[in-house]
């Protein structure tokens, strides 16, 4: 866990030095060199346990969606046995608070009739006995989604049913009563303490109305609580409001107007850093008016993105200094409720569904040992760290034990005094440590207990290491745990494994048992499993518990495949293990048997002999999932029993762009008519045109990535040039989404925290994506500026690269951005339409190898945005001439003439503007449309047309048609400017319009502004111009 890095504090005298030496041998840390910098910081963390900060901390909690056991994640191939690792997930873990949601659909598909048997109740009771074995309490969400069984008399008229709030109030108050009636006193579930309703109504995903949202929120508030002390309920049960999300004037709202029934005030945050979560509370705080504050959801969607900035343990400990009652977790693990709709499986879980695969994500290992181990209904005392790079809070029990939660930042060792200001604690904390390098593994283990320390009145740790760390102390007994091996296994019927056990933080023997009887097999005293003989693919929970604490047990999951059998056609056998997999795979399935067919199927139901017949490999494409259940047929002989593995295809960029996978090296890409292949691995690939398929082989292509497992992708578009470098998802359209998907995340790009995806029509107001549908944004906020990169393969050579920008003009301010060849700018830019335009990069050449390609904001202030979309890299080509906007002087529209000042693409000044064929000044008709633009020179002020844009770096002129004005007036002579250089004079002397050509200018790749200035100082003098373009000489 402790990395070894230079990064000590620094000791200035030799006595203090060999002091420390000497402390740090002696407390069995590693004994330092004579260099001064391995010496650790040493700090005192000060604990007054007679000032207490709040009493009563529910603890930290996690969100529930309770539906794994419902059709929506069992037609997906989750079984009991993964409800039973999830089970005991939840009791290793035990949670302090669970928010557990609940659809009304699930107990009254007709109004006022409730079913307390239907098949989701058994379902969600399930959830409520694993919760109150863990002695977790519960808070009851009632109303989240609805079910289209209550579609019909439940919702509002023309509101979306599924995010309706109640249409009748007085009827959901008595739901909710009749709910907790069951479930307290029918059911015996009384950790039930806290009931919410749905989920962030400030949104526009839950509780929609036709009119004020806030007044009908707190009016079914009201309702709910009314109805629950008419029924002698209000009193046993804490209602808590409004579950809001960045929006305090709800809290505010709810403060005012239904206060007397409100006992909490509950909002959510994410994403958040420790600076934003403060303020956030303080707001809440505020709001709330002395009543107590709950944070009932927070979480980050990258599961590496919680440490020092923004975390887990920093939110907590915020919390709990801050007086904020409680902290849950979202989420707990990922499920499909398809009715309503939704996958949670992917971002903010703990873990997904088991049906995936068994390892955790780093959530578990953080949130879940805070969770554990942050006492319940605990008071929290005051805490002084001393120093800013520590966080901490401690907590006291009614029995008198302590836990201390601390944050350690990155960057040195350290050793920790912890003293209690004279007051004698006399017990024994143990310490157990998170770290962002954890070991994950299906076992799900919390971290274990690495060392002990025994206070009187304080105590030392001396051995913090220098890498980010979340660490508990606590005088709390340590929770024993069983670690497998293996945790999962695959077994034919009949036949044997042998599995073991380790106690940590305890000792003993440990109990074998098969979870449901003799008819999922046999496990020995010594943990040999003995498996069923199964027709179709069973899987089965082997449960080993410690012998000292039965309540302390481990899950194995064992797949039991069919076995051989005469006259038995052979289960079929899959070349792709379970799980999940970045972007699009194939699937070849066998059966060992002679002359057997295949018959499958991918959408849970079971395959029979007249489902599809499989030919040949199966492409499982991006963005599916499915369950692949197939059976083994033969004229003769008995069919063969079912086997299945669900697959998972996420939608991540490992191809070019537009291609579709068709195979592995070594076979067939197979597609009708003309198409281009690549061929490769790694972002190294080579190219080819062919017709009806492709062997997928280095004879035919080439080696492009050597010992590289390449692949092959066709497209039936053909390019005009075939490409030259591959670089993934050059136009933004992964991962996909509805509005905006905000960094950190990687897909193709590594897109940082200020950068993203938006699709059309986003939050952004931003113009249409001019390839696809979505384009990237790279914005400043905050003092920060975002970034986002991709490492491509080059081949040896010279390259440009052009895109697509355009600024965000619903908001902020202009943004400007460096493009980057590795350390190399290779081009600066500052689009300035709310129109995408193109812009290229200066040449650079690429030795053969991985360079980065990055794009960079450079605004340090202000909220600036910039959109990026269709990048592009090929060889070198002539600059294209930009295209002046408005280069007709079509806008703004007018009947006569229009003066500035005004700005319409072009900049113009008082003595500028537009007319219109037949106005006032008598001018020739507009060669290009029917308007064009003027220069007039009066009482000695001088007109002037200017725009500012983007060009590539290279050589050019610009054209355009003038002519005077007739009948009135002088000759009105101009110059026209690039930047600050003149690149002709004129002087148009006929009323007729003719065609102009300035000198051949050079320009750098960047903004440059194009002037035409009147030069005349006397009398009235009127030149016009019009259809004004950019060409290359």
């Amino acid at each position: 866990m402790t990395s070894k890095k230079s990064m000590f504090a620094l000791c200035r005298k030799g006595l203090l030095c060999a002091a420390l030496l000497l402390s740090s041998i002696g407390a069995g840390t590693a004994a330092a060199d004579s260099s001064l910098a391995d010496s650790p910081a040493s700090h005192t963390v000060r604990i007054d346990p007679g000032t207490v900060i709040q009493e009563d901390f529910r603890g930290v909690g996690v969100n529930v969606i309770p539906s794994s056991l419902m059709p929506g994640t069992t037609q997906f191939g989750y079984t009991d046995t993964d409800w039973e690792i999830d089970k005991k997930r939840i009791v290793a873990m035990k949670p302090k608070v669970a928010r557990v949601w609940f659809q009304v659909d699930w107990m009254e598909k007709t109004k006022g009739s409730y079913d307390w048997e239907s098949a989701e109740m058994q379902a969600f009771y399930k959830y409520m006995d694993a919760f109150q074995a863990a002695g977790t309490e519960i808070e009851l969400n009632f109303g989240w989604k609805n079910g289209s069984a209550i579609h019909d008399w439940f919702v509002l008229p023309g509101v979306d049913p599924y995010i309706s709030a109640p249409a009748d109030l007085g009827a959901f108050a008595r739901s909710a009563s009749a709910a907790l009636s069951e479930l307290i006193d029918g059911r015996g579930y009384d950790n039930i303490k806290y009931l919410t309703f749905y989920n962030e109504p400030n949104g526009n995903w839950d509780y929609e109305t036709t009119g004020d949202q806030k007044a009908y929120y707190a009016e079914m508030v009201r309702k709910v609580s009314q109805q629950l002390s008419t029924d002698g309920l209000r009193d046993r049960i804490e209602i808590w409001a409004p579950e809001e999300t960045g929006a305090p004037d709800w809290t505010a709202y709810m403060a005012e107007h239904a206060s007397e029934h409100i006992d909490g005030y509950s909002f959510h945050v994410y994403g958040a850093s420790y600076e934003s979560v403060t303020a956030a509370m303080n707001e809440r705080i505020q709001a709330a008016a002395g009543k107590p504050v709950h944070l009932t959801e927070f979480g980050w969607s990258d599961d590496g993105m919680s440490g020092w900035d923004a975390g887990f343990a920093n939110h907590v400990i915020q919390a709990a200094n801050m007086g904020v009652k409680s902290a849950l977790v979202w989420q707990l693990n990922g499920v499909w409720p398809t009715d309503p709709f939704g996958d949670t499986n992917g971002n903010y879980t703990m873990w997904d569904s088991t049906v995936q695969g068994m390892t955790p994500k780093k959530t578990f290992y953080s949130a879940g040992l805070l969770a554990r181990y942050v006492p319940a209904h605990s008071t929290v005392v005051k805490v002084d760290t001393g120093s800013p790079d520590l966080r901490a809070a401690a907590f006291k029990t009614e029995r008198g034990d302590y836990t201390i939660v601390l944050e350690s930042k990155a960057g040195s060792r350290k050793e920790i005094t912890f003293d209690f200001g004279g007051v004698k604690i006399n017990k024994t904390f143990r310490k157990f440590v998170y770290s962002d390098d954890v070991i994950r593994d299906g076992n799900a283990l919390l971290p274990s207990s690495s060392g002990a320390f025994k206070a009187k009145s304080s105590f030392r740790d001396t051995s913090i290491g220098p890498d980010y760390n979340v660490i508990v102390y606590t005088t709390e007994a340590p929770q024993t745990q069983i670690k497998l091996t293996p945790i999962e296994a695959t077994v034919a019927g009949k036949g044997t494994i042998q599995l073991s056990a380790e106690l940590l933080d305890n000792n003993g023997a440990v109990k074998w048992s098969v979870i449901g009887g003799e008819g999922n097999g046999t496990i020995s005293s010594k943990g040999l499993y003995t498996a069923p003989d199964v027709a179709t693919q069973r899987q089965v929970a082997i449960k080993a518990a410690s012998s000292k604490d039965p309540a302390s047990y481990n899950i194995a999951k064992i797949t039991v495949t069919p076995a051989s059998t005469p006259g038995k056609v052979d289960a079929p056998v899959f070349s792709l293990p379970y799980g999940v997999y970045d972007s699009a795979e194939a699937v070849t399935v066998t059966s060992s048997t002679p002359g057997a067919e295949i018959r499958y199927t991918t959408d849970g139901s079971i395959p029979t002999a007249s489902s599809r017949l499989y030919t040949g490999p199966v492409i499982l494409n991006n963005g599916t999932v499915q369950l692949f259940q197939a059976i083994a047929i033969k004229p003769g002989m008995q069919d063969s029993g079912v086997t299945s593995a669900y697959y998972r295809i996420r939608d991540i960029s490992n191809a070019p762009d537009g291609y579709q996978f068709c195979t592995y090296e070594g076979g067939f890409c197979d597609f009708e008519g003309e198409a281009v292949v690549a061929y490769g691995a790694e972002g190294l690939f080579n190219y080819a045109i062919h017709a009806d398929g492709a062997a997928c082989s280095d004879e035919v292509f080439g080696d492009p990535s050597p010992n590289s497992a390449k692949r092959c992708y066709y497209s039936k578009e053909i390019p005009e040039e075939l490409p030259l470098v591959t670089f993934y998802n050059a136009g933004f359209e992964k991962p996909a989404t509805g509005n905006t998907r905000v960094g950190p995340f990687t897909n193709g790009w590594v897109f940082g925290d200020r950068t993203g995806i938006m699709h059309n029509g986003s939050v952004f107001e931003n113009p249409d994506a001019p390839q696809g549908v979505q384009a990237a944004y790279l914005k400043t906020d905050g003092g920060v500026a975002g970034q986002f990169s991709q490492r491509i393969q080059f081949k040896e050579g010279t390259y440009q690269m052009s895109f697509q920008a355009a600024k965000r003009t619903s908001f902020g301010g202009l943004q400007t951005f460096n493009v980057y060849f590795d350390d190399t700018v290779i081009g600066s830019y500052a689009p300035s339409s709310g129109t995408y335009m193109t812009f290229t990069t200066d040449t650079f050449t690429a030795s053969a190898g991985e360079h980065t390609i990055k794009f960079v904001a450079t605004t340090a202030e202000g909220d600036n945005t910039a959109y990026i979309d269709d990048i592009r890299i090929g060889s070198p080509q002539p600059p294209k001439a930009p295209a002046f906007a408005n280069a007709g002087f079509e806008s703004p529209s007018t009947s006569g003439a229009k003066a500035g000042p005004m700005t319409d693409g072009w900049v113009f000044n008082n003595r500028a503007g537009v007319q219109r064929n037949g106005s006032a000044f008598g001018a020739a008709e507009a060669p290009e449309g029917i308007q064009t633009g003027l220069l007039q020179s009066k009482d000695g002020e001088q007109a002037e047309i200017k725009q500012s844009l983007y060009f590539p770096a290279g050589s050019y002129s610009i054209r355009f048609q003038a002519a005077k004005r007739g009948g009135f007036g002088g000759l009105q002579s101009f110059d026209v400017y690039v930047d600050d250089t003149r690149i002709g004079s004129y002087q148009p002397a006929t009323t007729a319009f003719e065609a102009y050509t300035t000198d051949v200018f050079t320009v750098s790749s960047g903004n440059h502004t194009v002037t035409f200035r009147a030069t005349t100082t006397a009398g009235d003098n009127t030149a016009f111009i019009d259809d004004v373009q950019i060409v290359v000489p």
